[in-house]
């Protein structure tokens, strides 16, 4: 019976060893097959981009500049063209407002594909202009480098600035774009990292906040990232999500006089449609003193359906027309000279009356108080000979009547 009893003890022994050695190692679980589905996935977007460049497909130039002429130039990331969103229902955390003087703007057009573009200073790494859909990227080809913009000459940044762009990502990209305001020593004055996780992360001296992406979409894709100085006091935004709110940048370097671009990913993350502006005063400030002219309120290309990004500007505005009933306003819609003047003019005149109509039906503004009008490339005020130029030209205009 002990025997028996042994013997059966042993071939219960080698089934399980058997079972032990026939099973799959833990790392090719379920797990691991999502992740090689991820990089397979991101190696064939990142070799779309690629094959982009190389072929040099241009985008249809034609096309896009008969309608890149409006208020603004694109459609955010999270939003959508036509989007049936309620302007009014964003939430009041997102208060960004773009300076009103542009200092710096590059969709890198203007640069052959495959080539560096000739407004940046390179410090470490490589990039090259690339296409992704018909939209002109600077890509890191690299799986670490550093660039800057060719600013004008200044010993510090403006007190007032703004600061944003679209960022292009995807899985494994670990702590793909950093952004930091150096002094003129190099020495950073804050720096944003994103994603940190599924997080921003944002230093200053012994400054420390991490914020968890909750917008529209997963981290890995495309996001517009945005930065709002006022003084020492700093925000970040991405897409419509407040992820930093600093009230004094303290960090022991002198006034930051230079911002610099990380792209650190075997995926080459992307940058385009960078913006450096300085300004702008409140709205409201404005519009006391008679005039207004902003760069916030948003359309898709050739659109005239005000896009939810808008709010902070159309807030302010109804704000003010609230504590004074009697004003009432001229609303004008610009566009800069690219594409037919017609059809110019009727798009910068449709766009004004959106403007009015969204006024009127979702911050409860009399619709009797505005009159609007536009006057497509007639009225530039700066040279559309540059993309600065253009992009102070496409604005939307309140005048008191």
């Amino acid at each position: 019976m002990h025997s028996l009893t042994r013997l059966t003890t042993l071939i219960a022994a080698i089934v399980t060893l058997t079972i032990f050695l026939a099973a799959p190692a833990v790392q090719s679980g379920p797990f691991d097959k999502l992740k090689k589905k991820a990089e397979k996935k991101a190696e064939e977007t990142t070799d779309k981009v690629t094959d982009a460049a190389v072929e040099g497909a241009a985008p249809g130039k034609g096309e896009a500049a008969s309608q890149d002429s409006g208020a603004a130039a694109t459609t955010k990331p999270g939003s959508a063209s036509g989007s049936s969103e309620k302007i009014s229902s964003v939430s009041t955390k997102f208060d960004f407002v773009p300076g009103d003087s542009v200092i710096f703007l590059d969709d890198f057009t203007q640069d052959d594909l495959g080539e560096f573009p000739a407004r940046w200073r390179l410090v470490q790494g490589t990039f090259e202009i690339a296409e992704l859909e018909n939209e002109r990227w600077l890509r890191c080809t690299s799986t670490d480098g550093r660039v800057r913009m060719k600013l004008p000459p200044m010993t510090s940044l403006p007190e007032f600035w703004t600061l944003e762009f679209d960022f292009w990502g995807v899985d494994p990209m670990g702590s793909a774009l950093t952004v930091r305001a150096l002094d003129n020593g190099d020495g950073a004055a804050w720096e944003a990292t994103f994603p940190y996780g599924n997080d921003m992360a944002f230093r200053s001296g012994q400054i420390l906040a991490t914020t968890p992406y909750e917008g529209p979409g997963t981290v890995a894709g495309s996001h517009h990232i945005m930065f709002m100085a006022r003084g020492t006091a700093l925000k970040a935004y991405i897409d419509r999500q407040r992820m930093a709110n600093v009230p004094d940048i303290s960090a022991p370097v002198g006034m930051p006089g230079e911002i610099e671009f990380r792209l650190w990913a075997s995926t080459k993350p992307m940058i385009r449609n960078v913006r450096f502006a300085e300004g702008c005063r409140p709205p409201k400030e404005l519009l006391a003193e008679g005039k207004l002219v902003t760069y916030g309120i948003l359309f898709a290309t050739g659109s005239d359906v005000v896009q939810p990004e808008s709010a902070p500007v159309l807030r302010q505005i109804s704000a003010y027309l609230e504590a004074h009933p009697e004003v009432r306003l001229q609303i004008t819609g610009h566009t800069d000279n690219v594409g037919k003047a017609p059809a110019n003019l009727d798009l910068s005149t449709r766009r004004a009356a959106a403007v009015a109509s969204v006024l009127s039906s979702q911050f409860n503004i009399a619709a009797d108080r505005f009159k609007t009008d536009g006057m497509g490339d007639t009225k530039p005020v700066a040279s559309n000979a540059k993309p600065e130029g253009r992009a102070m030209n496409r604005r939307v205009e309140f005048t008191k009547l």
